[in-house]
C-alpha cells in the first residue's frame, strides 16, 4: 500500500543517504505489539508504526510471520521497499516502521536545521500555536487530546473506532461521555469536520492506512496543519512540501532502552517516553 507521499519520502531518504554517505542498518527483529509494529535494526536504526491490530474496528490482522523471518539480516532499505508494497495495513506498518528506523540518522536537530527546517528547543509542541478562537479538528483520538482542551473555541475529533474504546462513560443522573469538551465524530464525517477547521491535526497512522492524501485535501481552509504521532517519525521533508506546516513526532535517542522496552513493556507509550524524544519540526519560515 505504497502511497505517493510515502514513495516520494523513501526516494528523498535514499537521496539523502547517498549525499551524506550513510549506510543503512540491517533488520535484527520485528516486534508485533498490541496496536504497533516495531522494527529493530542495527546501528541505532529502530522505528515503530501503528499496526491497526488492537481494535475490532480494523478487522482481522493480515500478517505473514514466515515472510518477516526471511528479511532478518537484510538491508533495511530492502525491508522497507518490500513491506510498503504489501496490500495489508499490518505489513505496511512494518514498512513505515522501517522507513522511520532509516530516518533516525537524519532526524537530529542539527541535521534538520541544515536542511532548512525550524526545530524549537522547547518541547511545548503545537499547542502554543493554537489560538482561543480556533476550531481545532483532530483525526485520531490520541493522548494529546487532553492538552488541547481549553485551548480553542471548539475541539472536534474523528476516529475509526467506536467512542467507547477511547472515552469514559459516566453513569449518574444522566449517561454522559467524558471529556465533555470534545465533540467526537465517526470517520465518515472527516470531510465535514476538517473543512470547518482552522487548525487540522492529523494522525501519522493515516500514512499507514493510505488515507493521508484524502485527509489533507479537506484542510484547505485551515491556517495550520500538523501531522502527529510515532507513525510520523520519518524524515519530514516531503510532508512539509505537501501542505503540512509541522510534524510532531519522536526521535529514538536510546536504541538499547527502546529495544529492551519493546521486549518487556506491554504499553508502547511508556517505551516511547523512556527511549525517545518528542520534537516538533516546522517549515523554516514559520
Amino acid at each position: 500500500m505504497q502511497t505517493k507521499i510515502i514513495q516520494d519520502t523513501l526516494e528523498r531518504l535514499e537521496s539523502l543517504y547517498r549525499k551524506e554517505n550513510i549506510k543503512p542498518g540491517t533488520l535484527a527483529r520485528v516486534g508485533l505489539k498490541p496496536g504497533w509494529n516495531v522494527v529493530l535494526g542495527t546501528d541505532g536504526q529502530s522505528g515503530m508504526a501503528m499496526s491497526f491490530t488492537n481494535s475490532e474496528a480494523f478487522g482481522e490482522p493480515e500478517i505473514n510471520l514466515e515472510k518477516i523471518q526471511k528479511y532478518v539480516g537484510k538491508d533495511l532499505l530492502e525491508v522497507t521497499h518490500e513491506f510498503l508494497a504489501s496490500p495489508s495495513w499490518q505489513e505496511t506498518a512494518i514498512g513505515i516502521a522501517s522507513l522511520n528506523a532509516l530516518s533516525q540518522p537524519l532526524l537530529t536537530p542539527e541535521k534538520l536545521r541544515s536542511r532548512g527546517f525550524r526545530v524549537p528547543e522547547d518541547s511545548s509542541g503545537y499547542n502554543s500555536l493554537i489560538e482561543p478562537d480556533d476550531i481545532t479538528a483532530v483525526v485520531g483520538y490520541g493522548g494529546g487530546i487532553s492538552r488541547l482542551i481549553g485551548t480553542c473555541r471548539e475541539l472536534h475529533v474523528t476516529d475509526m473506532r467506536p467512542r467507547t474504546s477511547f472515552q469514559t462513560i459516566l453513569v449518574g443522573n444522566e449517561i454522559e461521555y467524558a471529556p465533555k469538551e470534545v465533540f467526537v465524530h465517526p470517520e465518515k464525517e472527516n470531510k465535514e469536520v476538517l473543512e470547518r477547521a482552522t487548525v487540522a491535526i492529523i494522525t501519522g497512522s493515516s500514512l499507514v492506512n493510505g488515507t493521508f492524501s484524502e485527509l489533507i485535501s479537506y484542510t484547505k481552509n485551515a491556517r495550520l496543519v500538523i501531522v502527529y504521532g510515532a507513525s510520523a517519525g520519518m524524515i519530514p521533508d516531503v510532508l512539509l512540501e505537501q501542505g503540512v506546516d509541522g510534524v510532531n513526532s519522536f526521535r529514538v535517542t536510546d536504541a538499547s532502552a527502546f529495544e529492551k522496552g519493546v521486549m518487556k513493556e506491554m504499553n508502547m507509550e511508556s517505551v516511547i517516553h523512556s527511549s525517545q524524544k518528542s520534537q516538533s519540526i516546522y517549515k523554516g519560515n514559520r
